[in-house]
């Protein structure tokens, strides 16, 4: 083996393990949890982009090696398998055709047969969307459960402050100068499509996808991923908000630099903290321009 090959192989063993480790303990956890569709779907895209990793990969790696990572890479396959919903079939008799009788079936003829269990369930679902230069909170949502997901989106210039609700998970897309001050939940975080904002959250699983200039305080124990995103900061969630959580360092994985160098679409902010100076405007504000000035980022970033 040259020192080329060797060298590359070492560093995707390490990297590739990495992945693998992290992919495969959120898959373990999950079948602890009830898992959404969308959180299978993060599963289901983060193990086609590792099986894509290896298969490009093929050629460079040692035999022994090649064989053991694609045997990893099944027995994920495998359990991620069993998280899917088993399919249910339930047969119908086919209705009698038309007769010439009027005679009224007795009870003893009628079929045993129960009907299909309805596939449908009430909604949980709940919308957050369209406002401009708003302060909003909880009162602005209907009566919602903890099994609720939440989308946010179509919001410009706004304060969100959802501290003291709970959801399953959040769906946040195309939003502008805005603030989002939201609880730690235990599902999933979906983000699309922001610009200049700053977001506050805690989570089991968090993505964020075509989004630039972007304030993160977070509060995770698996690593946040990104991806065609752009000046992206991340930092720990404030103590001031919740005395109840406590701050876990997490690394950030990019999948649009997926190469042993760091990452330039991301950084930490600087300093300790995590954003426990700021003013957060927990109790409503005054002036929603005056506090978005001090709490979004910089416009230099973008």
């Amino acid at each position: 083996m040259s020192d080329t090959t060797w060298s590359f192989s070492q560093t995707f063993s390490a990297e590739f393990q990495a992945s693998r480790t992290d992919l495969e303990s959120r898959v373990q956890e999950a079948k602890s949890t009830t898992i959404t569709a969308d959180d299978l779907q993060i599963l289901a895209v983060d193990l086609a982009k590792l099986n894509k990793t290896l298969a490009d990969a093929t050629g460079s790696l040692p035999g022994y090696d090649q064989r053991q990572f694609e045997l990893q890479v099944k027995a994920i396959e495998k359990s991620l398998q069993e998280l899917r919903p088993k399919s249910k079939f339930a047969f119908k008799r086919k209705p009698p055709g038309p007769t010439t009788t009027t005679t009224t079936p007795t009870p003893a003829a009628t079929s045993n047969i129960a009907p299909p269990p309805s596939t449908t369930t009430p909604s949980t679902n709940l919308t957050l969307s369209s406002h401009s230069s708003q302060y909003l909170t909880k009162t602005a949502l209907p009566p919602a459960s903890q099994s609720s997901d939440l989308s946010i989106s179509d919001l410009s210039n706004c304060i969100v402050n959802l501290l003291d609700s709970k959801f399953s998970a959040l769906h946040i897309r195309n939003l502008t100068d805005t603030v989002l001050l939201l609880p730690v939940i235990q599902g999933s975080i979906l983000l699309h499509d922001l610009r200049r904002c700053t977001v506050v959250a805690g989570c089991h699983q968090f993505r964020m996808h075509t989004s630039t200039n972007v304030d993160v305080y977070l509060a995770i124990q698996s690593a946040p991923i990104i991806e065609h995103c752009s000046h992206i900061r991340f930092s720990t969630y404030p103590s001031s908000l919740s005395k109840e959580i406590t701050a876990h360092e997490f690394s950030v994985q990019d999948f649009s630099h997926i190469k042993s160098t760091p990452s330039p679409n991301w950084a930490f902010i600087p300093g300790l903290g995590g954003g426990d100076g700021k003013d957060w405007p927990v109790g409503g504000v005054e002036d929603i321009s005056a506090s978005l000035s001090k709490l979004l980022p910089d416009d230099s970033r973008r």
